[in-house]
């Protein structure tokens, strides 16, 4: 009752790397913790990862995490995988819009000062309004067509390993990386 909550959640994932596990599933795992111990933490794990072959699955919002730590990412919206391929695929050839707007919405360090972080317009749809029969992204995508708004986009491959659920996926993967 004396630790602090990230202290708790050090705690807790030194219990779980104890039991040799074959899988760890870190739902994220550096939240309330300050920059210096996020990145103990996660060395920690990508050590464990590497040295004991044990999968590593980060579930994050931290587009950095994801950069430096990911070998295949999984970019999921509204319940549902909307871009799945290696880091290098997400982040150099992104080809679903709202996988797009993840990436601009990010402050670099390289940004002229006086530019402006680019949101993601609109809010995020109510899941128990959501309908399965067409992109849960086509009210807040600049790319929507009439397709996008009478049908849901299957999953198909961009490219080996690359799949995203947009039916311009193939045009957006050709366009300059959002960053």
């Amino acid at each position: 009752h004396e630790l602090s909550g990230g202290q708790r959640q050090r705690v807790l994932i030194a219990m779980a790397l104890t039991r040799d596990p074959k899988l760890i599933i870190a739902d994220e795992p550096t939240t309330a913790l300050d920059v210096t111990v996020q990145a103990q933490l996660l060395e920690v794990l990508n050590g464990r990862r590497r040295q004991d072959g044990t999968a590593l699955v980060i579930i994050t919002h931290n587009l950095g995490v994801v950069a430096r730590y990911a070998e295949k990412v999984q970019v999921v919206y509204a319940g549902r995988l909307v871009e799945g391929g290696t880091a290098e695929d997400i982040f150099q050839r992104t080809c679903h819009p709202y996988t797009k707007g993840l990436i601009r919405a990010v402050p670099r360090l390289d940004m002229p000062q006086d530019q402006e972080l680019v949101g993601i317009e609109g809010s995020p749809p109510d899941l128990r309004k959501l309908s399965p029969h067409l992109c849960a992204f086509s009210d807040r995508c600049r790319y929507a067509t009439a397709q996008c708004r009478s049908q849901r986009p299957e999953q198909a491959e961009v490219a080996p390993g690359h799949v995203a659920a947009c039916f311009l996926a193939r045009e957006l993967r050709k366009e300059v990386s959002p960053r």
